[in-house]
């Protein structure tokens, strides 16, 4: 359990780290995603598994890096628009699609509480942004778009990962190395492709994407994998909800977010939607 809390403080960092590293969108993908795909490929290395790294793996690797890369390009852009802590909040809706994806293509039938998890979720999201809807900028209402994109391609690379260790039976650090280069791989040549420069500006900046690309994304996903084979699902996913909340708190801390009490009325609901939503479904 705690190497699970401790995998979730460091991923809450990550908005945090992106907004410190002060890089284009698709540049900090680029760093996150390679940087943090080539320690967990040197972790593989180490231990003598780089060969179970087959044409399979690699397929299916290119399939989750497509919507994985899908996730970042939104999301990079979202925390831009609207702060950290809300695009974190934004992203995490991926309960939504996750969920009917489950239903309606793997055939899970859903525990009667979690039929809740839907629409509470959505009264979450409009006390949130819906209710003043009409008081936001239009960059905060592209924000708040590009947000629920980043829920559905994250859904979507969720979904492909569920699907690819059950149809290939591999190590997840495996899987999880090979998806991370691949995005990193794809994010570049976007960042490349819109002319995006590669360089770093100054000492923050690579301390910030260092840290992003090593602590939150390499031993933060390492730690997530290896925290939930020993709790329960209903724990794993309460103790996932750390990683939206403290991105918020940091949102309020670090960056002085405004708050209402509308949208923490917003947020208690969402939250409560996304760990129903989270909870294991039934065959």
């Amino acid at each position: 359990m705690i190497a699970l809390m401790l995998g979730a403080v460091l991923i809450s960092f990550s908005s945090v780290m992106i907004v410190l590293a002060g890089l284009p969108p698709d540049v900090a993908g680029f760093y996150r995603l390679m940087g943090g795909g080539l320690a967990m490929m040197a972790v593989l290395a180490w231990c003598g598994r780089l060969n179970l790294i087959t044409r399979r793996i690699l397929k299916w690797g290119l399939v989750g890096g497509l919507f994985y890369a899908g996730d970042f390009f939104f999301w990079h852009r979202c925390i831009g628009y609207v702060g950290p802590g809300m695009a974190t909040m934004l992203g995490n809706f991926q309960v939504i699609p996750l969920t009917l994806l489950s239903v309606f293509l793997l055939k899970e039938r859903l525990a009667p509480i979690q039929v809740l998890a839907i629409p509470l979720a959505l009264a979450g999201l409009y006390l949130m942004v819906g209710v003043e809807w009409h008081t936001f900028s239009a960059d905060f209402q592209l924000g708040v778009f590009f947000g629920l994109l980043t829920a559905l391609f994250y859904a979507l690379y969720l979904f492909s990962l569920k699907y690819s260790l059950a149809e290939v039976r591999a190590d997840p650090l495996v899987i999880a190395a090979t998806v991370a280069v691949i995005t990193g791989a794809i994010l570049g040549s976007l960042a490349l492709a819109q002319g995006e420069s590669f360089i770093i500006p100054s000492l923050k900046s690579l301390a910030a994407i260092s840290a992003l690309a090593l602590f939150c994304h390499a031993v933060g996903c390492f730690l997530i994998a290896r925290g939930m084979q020993c709790v329960s699902g209903a724990a794993t996913g309460l103790i996932l909800l750390l990683q939206p909340v403290l991105s918020y708190v940091w949102d309020i801390l670090l960056f002085a977010k405004p708050l209402n009490w509308l949208e923490l009325s917003g947020v208690a609901a969402a939250l409560s939607g996304i760990y129903i939503g989270s909870l294991r479904s039934r065959k």
